[in-house]
């Protein structure tokens, strides 16, 4: 196991009675989980619970008025109140307010820093967890507040009926500081730099689990088994910071492909959305090319992610080129601190009242139409699993101007009969904005 961050927590201070009585209650409510982390304390936090409305909240409470600019008016007065607070480490979560339909749910979370000024525009969350869904939730931040030094994100998971009504609770492991994204970055090294600092590249098998991943490869290329990998290398020490994520430890070529093994850093095993690719040098045909990786070793299971502690990159080379003219360029986010913790709320979610909803018999394509249902989320469509190659109808919705309403993202459930198709908007949007909902061009006719 990867030598886990040594950490301390910084608690709340509170009387030892009230502490027991808060570990008794935990206890004794749910069985104690076992994670692939340093024992820690437990900490005793404070939860700030208000029972009141969303406007009534926003003349008094920093987060939630910041939530109003956000969102506006209209759409606050749909959102659930939560106003939960939770610190750590010096750094207090708060999460505002949610809102769900039958699909997904959209949590807003506030983050400020107690100690310092550690909190901007550059931070994440990572290790989210939400109770009662298989998949890792998405974080975006939708505002940072200078002069409040808040950072609001949305977390948003795929939640479905079942969450309805229950007690969730959302987990932060870590909070990123000093984000950077990298966007197409030509380190300058080349393929024969590389193979002077390693020419001899030796391999090993891979040995226990590993996640093999290919981009961009076509089907004439040679299929890709990654059941080896290289053996760590003595090197120079030339290309340790060759990546923003973490160090060099062995290269290569071997047979016709340039590979690259590297292993993360504390704080680099955070970075996203990470891709290594090689570039021609002509600015007139700067081309990326396929790439194939694999992630091993070590493997640290942290809030539902998974991070092992190396990734070898395999870059074929084209044929015929000039390996001084081919040069390592990346692209992703990186990130220069993390300040681990354990941030949880637990709370009642609510479902959104109103719901629109059409049943319908619509041929479109390959793909036979059953379900339409409007929410203030988005627009949810339900599809006949019939093994259908053709691409899914087409989901759109329009305001009262007429113009397209802009989705955040789509997702795709499937139940082992029919597929349910997810646009969700960016944001919230009251029914009486929507003017109406095609699918593959046709207008649905909502009865209610």
């Amino acid at each position: 196991m990867k030598s886990a961050i040594d950490r301390r927590l910084s608690a709340l201070c509170v009387p030892d009675d009230m502490a027991q009585r808060i570990q008794a209650a935990a206890q004794k409510k749910r069985p104690r989980v076992i994670r692939f982390r340093r024992p820690l304390a437990v900490a005793a936090v404070f939860c700030l619970i208000l029972a009141c409305s969303m406007g009534v909240l926003a003349t008094t409470v920093p987060s939630v008025q910041n939530l109003f600019a956000i969102v506006g008016t209209q759409i606050s007065s749909m959102l659930q109140p939560i106003e939960r607070s939770c610190t750590d480490n010096g750094i207090e979560t708060t999460v505002v307010a949610a809102m769900n339909d039958n699909d997904m749910v959209d949590i807003y979370v506030a983050v400020k820093d107690l100690e310092g000024s550690r909190i901007n525009e550059r931070t994440n969350l990572a290790d989210v967890q939400l109770s009662g869904i298989a998949m890792t939730p998405m974080v975006q931040m939708v505002q940072f507040d200078e002069k409040t030094a808040t950072a609001t994100f949305r977390i948003e998971g795929v939640c479905g009926e079942d969450l309805n009504g229950k007690k969730i609770t959302l987990s932060i492991g870590a909070v990123l500081l000093g984000g950077t994204e990298w966007s197409d970055q030509n380190t300058g090294i080349s393929v024969s730099d590389i193979e002077t600092v390693f020419p001899s590249p030796a391999f090993q098998p891979i040995t226990g689990n590993a996640t093999r991943t290919t981009v961009g490869f076509s089907d004439s290329g040679a299929p890709f088994n990654g059941d080896q990998a290289l053996v760590p290398a003595e090197s120079d020490g030339s290309l340790d910071s060759m990546f923003p994520w973490g160090g060099l430890t062995s290269g290569g070529v071997a047979d016709n492909a340039l590979h690259l093994q590297l292993k993360y850093s504390a704080v680099g095993k955070y970075a996203q959305f990470t891709q290594v690719f090689l570039m021609t040098g002509k600015p007139e045909k700067d081309e990326k090319l396929p790439i194939h990786s694999i992630d091993f070793g070590k493997c640290e299971t942290r809030g539902g992610s998974q991070y092992y502690e190396y990734t070898e990159y395999i870059l074929p080379l084209p044929q015929g080129a000039d390996p001084e003219k081919l040069t390592v360029a990346y692209s992703g986010i990186s990130y220069e601190d993390a300040v681990p913790g354990k941030w949880e709320t637990t709370f009642r979610l609510e479902s959104v009242s109103r719901q629109r909803v059409a049943h319908v018999e619509l041929n479109i394509g390959g793909w036979h139409v059953t379900q339409v249902e409007l929410s203030p989320m988005g627009v949810s469509v339900t599809v006949d699993d019939n093994g259908s190659s053709d691409p899914l109808p087409e989901i759109l919705a329009y305001d009262k101007s007429g113009a397209p309403i802009p989705v955040n993202g789509s997702s795709s459930s499937w139940n082992g009969t029919e597929r349910i198709c997810k646009n969700q908007f960016t944001s919230p949007l009251p029914l009486e904005q929507i003017s109406r909902v095609t699918i593959g061009g046709v207008e649905i006719d909502f009865k209610n």
